[in-house]
C-alpha cells in the first residue's frame, strides 16, 4: 500500500485519543493486549508502529524496540513521541513486506491495528513467526469484522475513497483461528461498546459486561 495514504492520515491521527470515547477504547483494547504480550526476551518488532502509542508504552517497559512502519510523517510523529518522553527506539521506515530478510530474531512481536493494511496477512504472518526465538510471542490487534465498529470504518471507506480505511480489510474471529501461522493461538476481544454509544458511562458499562461481539480482537502465537 502507498505510504502517502498514511501520510496524510498522519496530522490529525492522534485527535482520536483525545476524546473521551477515544481514551476509553484506547484503555480497553491497551488492558487486553498488556495481558497477552509477554516477550520471553528484550528484543521486540513492533510492525506498523503508527505514531508510536505502542512505541512509547514498549520502550518505557524496557524492551529494545525496532519499530517498523511505511508512512514516514506517521514515523514522526512517533519519533517525536519518544524524543520528548526521553525513550529511545530502533527505527525503520518500511513496507514490512519487503524487508523481512533486514529483520534479526526477536522475543515478542507486537503489530496493533495494522494487518487490516497488509495484503496476505497469512502469509506475513507465518514469516513474522520465523523471526521469533524459542518461548516468543507473535501479538496481533486488529478492529474486528462482523462488529459494529468494522463496520462504520467501512462506511468510512464507502463516503471517503481516499481515507485509509477505503483499502482496509477487517477479519472475523473464524477467520483468524483459520490461519495457519505456528505454534498455539490464544484469541480474545475487548471493545464491547459500538462507537455510537450515548455516554462514557454506558461504555463502561458495557466494556465490564463484555456480552456480544466485540470490536477489537487480539490474536496470541506463541513459538514452542
Amino acid at each position: 500500500m502507498a505510504s502517502d495514504l498514511f501520510d496524510r492520515a498522519a496530522a490529525g491521527y492522534d485527535s482520536w485519543y483525545e476524546t473521551e470515547l477515544g481514551r476509553e477504547a484506547d484503555r480497553a483494547e491497551r488492558k487486553l493486549i498488556e495481558r497477552m504480550f509477554q516477550p520471553s526476551g528484550p528484543r521486540v518488532l513492533e510492525v506498523g508502529c503508527g505514531t508510536g502509542q505502542y512505541t512509547a508504552w514498549l520502550a518505557r517497559q524496557g524492551f529494545e524496540v525496532t519499530a517498523v512502519d511505511i508512512s514516514g510523517e506517521m514515523m514522526a510523529k512517533a519519533q517525536a513521541k519518544l524524543a520528548e518522553l526521553n525513550l529511545k527506539a530502533n527505527w525503520l521506515k518500511a513496507d514490512i513486506t519487503e524487508v523481512m530478510h533486514e529483520l534479526g530474531r526477536y522475543h515478542g512481536i507486537l503489530s496493533i491495528t495494522a494487518f487490516e493494511f497488509i495484503p496476505r496477512p497469512e502469509q506475513v504472518l507465518q514469516q513474522l513467526f520465523g523471526l521469533l526465538e524459542p518461548g516468543g510471542c507473535l501479538v496481533m490487534g486488529v478492529i474486528a469484522g462482523e462488529s459494529a465498529w468494522s463496520e462504520q470504518y467501512r462506511e468510512i471507506g464507502r463516503m471517503n475513497p481516499s481515507s485509509v480505511f477505503a483499502q482496509a480489510n477487517f477479519y472475523s474471529e473464524t477467520e483468524i483461528r483459520n490461519w495457519q501461522v505456528g505454534g498455539r493461538l490464544e484469541l480474545a476481544g475487548a471493545l464491547y461498546f459500538p462507537p455510537g454509544v450515548q455516554s462514557l458511562q454506558e461504555a463502561l458499562d458495557l466494556e465490564q459486561r463484555r456480552t456480544g461481539y466485540p470490536g477489537f480482537l487480539a490474536a496470541k502465537w506463541v513459538k514452542e
